[in-house]
């Protein structure tokens, strides 16, 4: 996560440079941590990503929540994941093709 990132870059820095008077690397490049609505990062563990293709395609209500009981997440955690789907897209995820998803993604990162 992005709490241990510095570590991390720190410790190969200097065990490198301990082993082999050299540096791994010459750049680090990081990347945004997508997080959901409470601020947790998007895990597939923690059951609060999306498919991309269940954006493209459109999905049920019941997929949804088909994907999220058959997890496993603890009992508490799959029913706080069903009962927000269930608020939040209480008819599931209409198709919205390709590009829909794009500009989406597009106009989220810039």
């Amino acid at each position: 996560g992005h709490d241990i990132i510095f570590f991390w870059v720190a410790r190969m820095v200097m065990m490198s440079y301990w082993l082999t008077d050299r540096l791994p690397f010459k750049h680090v490049y990081l990347h945004s941590i997508v997080c959901d609505e409470d601020g947790r990062k998007m895990s597939k563990s923690l059951g609060n990503v999306i498919n991309p293709l269940e954006i493209i395609d459109g999905t049920t209500l019941q997929s949804l929540v088909g994907k999220i009981e058959g997890s496993l997440l603890s009992k508490a955690e799959k029913s706080k994941s069903i009962e927000k789907m269930q608020k939040k897209l209480p008819e599931g995820i209409p198709e919205c093709g390709a590009d829909a998803l794009r500009f989406g993604l597009m106009a989220y990162m810039v």
